[in-house]
């Protein structure tokens, strides 16, 4: 047998465990026993080819070429890493922004990822030899976190730098107590960004809150829902379990997932929760257009565990839900930004081809700084509101002999509608909509029997999307605004604020105050938090 000779230059291995392993190598038995020892710690220490990617430049935008030259941004590679940091750069100067591979004077915004104020300050001195001084909100440069980075991409423009944007100097557990003991109880009282630093735990907190939904627990999807919405809008990212003892709604079962995944970095429940047959026929279910959680609950116990198995049903399903699953496999993909838009353009020239100066306000997500949604949501309305009679019915018949509606249902204004209701009447068509001009729908495994009723003979280029259509007299345009762009939490704790607090009710025709039986009007969103005696939250800091 032929001695074997190993040379080895990976560092951490000596050389006394190079020699016995060349020995073991002579042997069968030898062989094995390398292979599950000294093999595997020499080959950790051999990098693994990557893939090439694509040359990302970090040189600086010239000012000609930048949209905001007043902006010069500057990442911090410490714990970002060089990959992710080329990609945020070449992100950044698609988007028109000027970003410096260098730290220098013309930086404006610092951009970290985390990392303290005090740690991006020694690492700028130690690669550049400049003291930095931290600019805050008000002056530049300002040292900030990567969520005002992200909410800027989403925007395509740089957002104003708040506070909760800045480090802090020092992330003392002084300034987070303050920060917790602030918290007001109501999601109305409290700004929420679309980007927040609590994102392992808020999803892990929405899933027990949907899972209770299933089965029928209002009380503990409320818990849920609110102790994930507290954490929303903390200034910063939870370190201990400690830090949410003084915050509303964070105790008892919560506290007990936040503890378990801060320690573990995972909660064995939401795990379990997850993978449930129930919890995951239940979500599939109910993701059908048409169908709530008592429709699908009342399926899941006649025996429906999938989508295939609600072909059996046959004319038991609704016009709603046929379309729902004829749709299927569209409606389960996001709407993007530009797809939203495409359908305004789409929706707005239907209205106003039979009322010129119709108003068409897009609402929802969207409207509060979304990128993607699963919906697009539009209110109209006209200050003469005789122009609003039959409008709905016109545009949507317009549509369809264009062959753009695949669904549509449109249920009327209330005629017996209570101010102190706190449910909402108006006028509104909830369809499906073919948008033009994008991919082939792929069709769904699930519904295999159910064919397309358009386009059956060719390779179509529309896409199903779900559209809400709701028309409102423009006194209370302001109030269908404020409900209709949520989130559906946020809308919840106004309304249940108004009543307990207020003592009036709130919903999108109006507010009612119910002890001095009169109704209060407003010309803006600003005038009903007023009314209200809120301080007025923007609709991308309502993502409660």
């Amino acid at each position: 047998m032929r001695s074997v000779t190993l040379r080895c230059c990976t560092e951490g291995v000596e050389e006394r465990e190079v020699t016995a392993a060349a020995g073991l190598l002579n042997s069968a038995p030898g062989k094995e026993r390398l292979l599950g020892g000294f093999w595997n710690k020499a080959m950790s220490f051999i990098p693994l080819k990557r893939r090439r990617a694509g040359p990302v430049s970090e040189e600086p935008l010239d000012s000609l070429q930048s949209l905001f030259p007043d902006v010069c941004l500057f990442l911090v590679e410490r714990r970002m890493g060089s990959a992710r940091r080329k990609f945020l750069t070449g992100l950044a100067q698609k988007k028109g922004f000027c970003v410096t591979p260098q730290f220098s004077d013309q930086v404006t915004h610092v951009v970290s990822e985390q990392n303290s104020c005090s740690e991006v300050l020694l690492w700028i001195e130690r690669q550049s030899g400049q003291k930095v001084q931290p600019g805050g909100a008000e002056m530049t440069p300002h040292i900030l976190d990567i969520t005002w980075f992200t909410e800027s991409m989403s925007l395509g423009k740089p957002v104003k730098v708040e506070p909760r944007h800045c480090l802090g100097v020092s992330d003392s557990s002084v300034s987070r107590d303050k920060a917790t003991q602030e918290i007001p109880a109501y999601g109305c009282q409290r700004r929420t960004p679309l980007h927040h630093h609590n994102k392992e735990i808020t999803d892990a907190l929405e899933i027990l809150a949907l899972s209770a939904s299933f089965q029928g627990s209002e009380a503990r999807f409320l818990g849920f829902t609110r102790a994930s919405s507290v954490l929303k809008s903390l200034p910063f990212r939870l370190q201990s379990v400690e830090e949410v003892k003084d915050l509303p709604w964070c105790g008892g079962h919560s506290q007990t997932v936040i503890q378990e995944i801060l320690e573990d970095g995972v909660c064995r429940e939401v795990e379990t929760v997850k993978n449930s047959e129930h919890f995951q026929s239940m979500k599939a279910l109910t993701s059908i257009f048409g169908v709530g959680i008592r429709t699908a609950d009342k399926w899941y116990r006649d025996g429906v565990r999938s989508l295939s198995d609600l072909n059996n049903l046959g004319g038991k399903l609704t016009a709603e839900q046929k379309a729902g699953l004829l749709h299927y496999t569209d409606l389960q993909q996001s709407v993007t930004r530009e797809e939203a838009g495409t359908v305004e353009q789409l929706i707005k020239g239907a209205l106003q081809s039979f009322v010129p100066d119709v108003r068409v306000t897009m609402t929802g997500g969207f409207r509060r700084g979304k990128q993607e949604g699963h919906d697009v949501d539009f209110l109209i309305t006209h200050p003469d509101e005789e122009a609003l009679n039959g409008l709905l019915r016109k545009a949507v018949a317009w549509l369809d002999g264009k062959g753009s509606v695949l669904y549509y249902h449109v249920r009327a204004r209330s005629q017996n509608f209570s101010g102190s209701n706190t449910m909402d009447g108006h006028e509104t068509c909830y369809s499906i909509i073919a948008l033009p001009n994008v991919c082939p729908e792929k069709p769904s495994p699930d519904a295999e029997k159910i064919e397309p009723d358009l386009d059956k003979n060719s390779l179509r280029n529309w896409k199903a999307v779900r559209v809400d259509l709701v028309v409102c007299p423009y006194s209370e345009y302001f109030y269908a605004l404020l409900g209709w762009t949520g989130s559906k939490h946020f809308e919840r704790e106004l309304r249940r604020f108004s009543l307990h607090v207020k003592k009036m009710s709130l919903n999108s025709h109006g507010l009612f105050d119910i002890q001095k039986k009169c109704h209060h009007p407003a010309t803006s969103e600003e005038e009903i938090f007023a009314h209200l005696g809120l301080p007025y939250v923007p609709p991308s800091e309502r993502n409660a």
